[in-house]
């Protein structure tokens, strides 16, 4: 058995897919398609069967919502949902994503179906998430709030 013997001094302020406050959120939990599993923080589509979901991708054109954290996940893929798990997606309230540019408190939100990255304009066919805000700024690519519905 290992057992932890060093510690940082310092936490990270945050990781993507974190929930970032306490305001209300909605969480929904869906399948995971995708045979490469869904990592944190990433957008959600509909899966091909109810209650399923995949990764945000090229053709979609609307947002489930935006995997979460989640901790008791198979420790054989620790930085991600698998295929088949249960994944739980934020639909409403704060969650820390990974900003693919420069973004401002109060922005739009958009993801860029080819790559799945969350941005601040419809550049590069990208889709909205409805009812979704930048709650933090960025000067480049970086962690951010994104605060949904």
């Amino acid at each position: 058995m290992t057992v932890q013997s060093t510690y940082s001094s310092t936490m990270n302020a945050a990781v993507a897919g974190q929930i970032a406050n306490l305001i209300d959120a909605t969480l929904i939990s869906r399948t995971v398609e995708d045979s490469a599993g869904i990592g944190f923080g990433i957008a959600a589509a509909q899966g091909t069967e109810d209650n399923e979901c995949t990764a945000f991708g090229s053709g979609d054109t609307a947002i489930l919502g935006i995997t979460c954290r989640e901790r008791s996940v198979d420790p054989n893929t620790p930085n991600k949902f698998a295929q088949y798990e249960a994944a739980r997606l934020i639909t409403k309230g704060p969650v820390w994503v990974m900003a693919s540019v420069a973004v401002n408190a109060g922005d739009p939100v958009y993801v860029i179906p080819a790559t799945g990255a969350f941005a601040k304009t419809s550049a590069s066919s990208a889709v909205q998430i409805a009812g979704a805000r930048w709650d933090t700024s960025t000067t480049g690519e970086a962690l951010a709030i994104v605060r949904l519905g």
